[in-house]
């Protein structure tokens, strides 16, 4: 209740008392005084009247207040702005009524009460791309490199008498040895051994090193086998000089029968077999020697026996 209607009732309450006080029976003097209550109320309720108009008209006049606009957040996300919603409330009448009097109607209308609703907010996220790995893939060149292989026993043109012996050498390590088709025993450090059979004689050993990607390479070495009947090996030179262009020299000697001898040098090669009777015998011919120097004959058979001449050509000489 607004102040306006607290006054007018006040003000009806006292007029009713005097009316009731007035209705009793009264000397003249009490007649008078109830007239001029009557006059009084009478411009109360006129001053009454004319006020509540005035504040009526004044609470009509009211400005309304101003609504406050919600800030738009601009950033990542977008912001949709809500109409406003404004709720009016009806104006409230009270009507006092005096008995003998028009009723003077007393209209307040409260200030319409302003609802704000926060307009929503529409969040949109964006997210980051994942992470992307870039795999680098090297691409190594092929191996087209031939392992090394090395043969460390037996040495080249030793001789022995048994017929069985150990081949050892090394090679890269993970490479692969074989012999006559045969795998050798291989370490983790490259090393490697593999037996072999000998014949009687001269004997050639070749090793085959193959590694992961298919390269291979090989090595050898020559030994002889002398079996223990074995004849043994004679050589002999007949001149050891000569006249005649070109010069020569003729080698004999004993040996193995079957076997095969052979006559080395830098000027001059042959080679021959020896006989059913286990002897031999070969001309040999140095025409690149040079005049009046001597040089190195060697005559070997094929069990690795060996001897050694000098031979010296003085063909063409004054």
């Amino acid at each position: 209740m607004n102040p306006l209607d607290a006054r007018a009732r006040s003000a009806s309450a006292a007029i009713q008392e005097s009316l009731a006080a007035a209705a009793a029976p009264a000397p003249f003097a009490a007649v008078v005084r109830r007239a001029l209550i009557a006059k009084v109320v009478n411009v109360a309720l006129i001053g009454i009247g004319v006020v509540a108009f005035i504040g009526a008209g004044a609470a009509f006049r009211t400005p309304q207040p101003q609504v406050p606009v919600a800030n738009t957040v601009t950033s990542t996300s977008s912001t949709t702005e809500a109409p406003d919603l404004t709720t009016t409330a009806a104006p409230s009448t009270t009507t006092v009524a005096l008995p003998g009097t028009t009723a003077v109607p007393s209209t307040t209308t409260e200030a319409p009460p302003t609802t704000t609703t926060a307009p929503p907010t529409t969040t949109t996220t964006t997210e980051a791309p994942p992470n992307t790995t870039t795999t680098t893939t090297t691409t190594k060149p092929p191996d087209t490199e031939a392992p090394e292989i090395v043969i460390t026993s037996p040495q080249d043109r030793q001789r022995f008498e048994k017929k069985e012996i150990l081949v050892r050498g090394f090679t890269e390590p993970g490479a692969t040895v074989t012999y006559r088709e045969r795998v050798a025993n291989m370490a983790d450090d490259g090393k490697w051994q593999i037996r072999a059979l000998l014949e009687p004689g001269r004997n050639r050993i070749i090793v085959t090193a193959t590694d992961a990607a298919g390269n291979s390479a090989q090595a050898s070495v020559v030994v002889f086998y002398v079996p223990p009947d074995v004849a043994t090996f004679v050589a002999q030179a007949k001149f050891g000089s000569c006249e005649f262009d070109p010069p020569y020299d003729v080698y004999f000697g004993e040996g193995e029968p079957g076997s095969r001898v052979f006559i080395t040098s830098d000027y001059g090669n042959g080679q021959t077999t020896v006989a059913g009777d286990g002897t031999w015998e070969i001309k040999v011919f140095f025409p690149q020697a040079p005049h009046g120097e001597t040089f190195l004959v060697r005559a070997t058979d094929e069990f690795g026996w060996s001897k050694a001449f000098e031979f010296v050509s003085y063909a063409g000489g004054a």
